[in-house]
């Protein structure tokens, strides 16, 4: 059973200043871009749209934060989840790095076959969903292909430990919560509900 919602906990609250911080950061790299006719490398289409993927990052924290799979709150390894729970969800769902969008398509294919293209078009539009962060903690990443995911996550200010990191916690938080009788799945959606 869903424990019911609570009021917004420190890893929300926190998660709220930071992508209002990330946003705000956007914001004017997009209007010097602009006056200077460069374009971005992060796309500015999320600073205009980005309730729904404040949402899916604030249900991500909560579902994981009911897993009791998080570091401690405030400390550096926690901010560390804050911002990869953000800017990996901008380098899957608005990057144009071709290994890093391969990447997700060939996990999403993987774990849903025919499904594949609704689950990303989904995730593209909304966010994260827990179809995406469980193709992703699945899929198989060769070592020898490393050193591309890094190359794509870089202007994202994010490592390929970032990713292992929050991909374990995905996993660490499916294996807590299916030890209490619940999916990771189930889940995020009550989280998701409840966010805007």
């Amino acid at each position: 059973m869903v424990s019911p919602i609570r009021s917004p906990s420190t890893w929300q609250v926190r998660l709220i200043v930071a992508v209002g911080l990330a946003l705000s950061a956007l914001s004017m790299d997009h209007a010097s871009s602009v006056a200077e006719h460069q374009p971005l490398s992060i796309p500015a289409q999320q600073a205009t749209r980005p309730s729904p993927y404040v949402g899916s990052a604030m249900a991500v924290l909560a579902t994981l934060e009911q897993a009791q799979v998080l570091p401690p709150e405030g400390s550096r390894e926690a901010d560390r989840v804050i911002q990869s729970v953000i800017q990996l969800q901008s380098a899957f769902a608005k990057g144009t790095d071709p290994f890093v969008q391969n990447f997700a398509r060939r996990a999403v294919a993987a774990k849903h076959g025919e499904h594949a293209s609704t689950v990303l078009e989904r995730f593209r539009s909304s966010g994260w969903t827990a179809e995406i962060l469980e193709a992703l903690a699945d899929a198989d990443l060769p070592a020898a292909a490393e050193q591309q995911l890094a190359t794509g996550l870089r202007p994202f200010n994010l490592s390929v430990d970032d990713f292992t990191r929050l991909m374990q916690l995905v996993r660490d938080g499916r294996s807590a919560l299916a030890a209490r009788g619940n999916t990771f799945e189930e889940i995020y959606a009550y989280h998701r509900k409840a966010m805007p």
